[in-house]
């Protein structure tokens, strides 16, 4: 299985499911889910992170290739 695939984020707004989606998405695939927030430049499996964020800063660079938005239907 590829550590990296794909160089993914999973980007939300606050309270629109980020946690369900990342639990299902870890559980279904077996590939770890980490957070911008710890981020130190190595990505581990896929990323996650909230908008806007609280700093403003995009760190990925061209560390991702394509980004899942999940967004919430109220």
């Amino acid at each position: 299985m590829n550590p990296k695939p794909f160089g993914t984020l999973f980007a939300s707004y606050p309270a629109a499911g980020m946690r369900i989606t990342w639990q299902h998405t870890q559980g279904l695939t077996g590939v770890k889910v980490g957070d911008d927030y710890w981020y130190t430049g190595d990505i581990v499996g896929l990323m996650k992170t909230q908008y806007p964020h609280k700093e403003g800063v995009w760190s990925w660079g061209k560390d991702m290739d394509q980004v899942v938005m999940v967004v919430r239907n109220p």
